[in-house]
């Protein structure tokens, strides 16, 4: 009857040292998982952070993204005002030379019509001065140079009233 003792005293020392296992076990794992839910707990809120930064950043570069196509569209803006105005530009410089062009014909204009005075002129003071020689020849000359001189004198006053226009 030894031998049935013996077993049966294994039996329990087995039970007991299998249930000692288990309770450390369970021991262990409780420990773990209290260490672990603080560590989950830590890694949640970094996570949370994570997150809550990324979502900045995300609305940073959305702004970021509006404000360069702003500025590109101002750019482009910009851009076709310069080619207008230059486009204006070249038209009035054009147009000033046209200008300069025609102010010099003018000119030329001016002074053929200056020379064609002094030349009328001219010939008034030698028709003045050939009419004084003489007495009859002077009231002869005075009756026809009037009638003669009108259209000259109006010519005259035409010419100097275009070249005060022109000036």
């Amino acid at each position: 009857m030894m031998p049935c003792r013996s077993l049966v005293w294994q039996r329990w020392l087995g039970g007991f040292l299998i249930l000692a296992v288990l309770g450390l076990s369970v021991a262990l794992i409780i420990c773990a998982v209290k260490a672990n839910s603080k560590a989950c707990k830590d890694g949640l809120l970094a996570e949370e952070e994570c997150h809550g930064v990324t979502r900045l950043l995300e609305i940073q570069l959305t702004q970021a993204r509006e404000g360069l196509l702003r500025t590109e569209v101002q750019a482009a803006t910009c851009n076709e005002t310069v080619v207008t105005l230059l486009a204006s530009l070249e038209m009035e410089k054009a147009q000033s030379q046209e200008w300069l062009s025609k102010r010099e014909e003018f000119r030329g204009e001016i002074e053929e019509l200056k020379h064609k005075l002094q030349n009328a002129s001219a010939e008034v003071e030698r028709l003045r001065k050939g009419t004084e020689t003489s007495s009859k020849k002077k009231e002869i000359a005075s009756a026809s140079s009037s009638e003669a001189l009108s259209p000259l004198v109006v010519s005259v006053h035409l010419l100097l009233a275009f070249v005060a226009l022109l000036a």
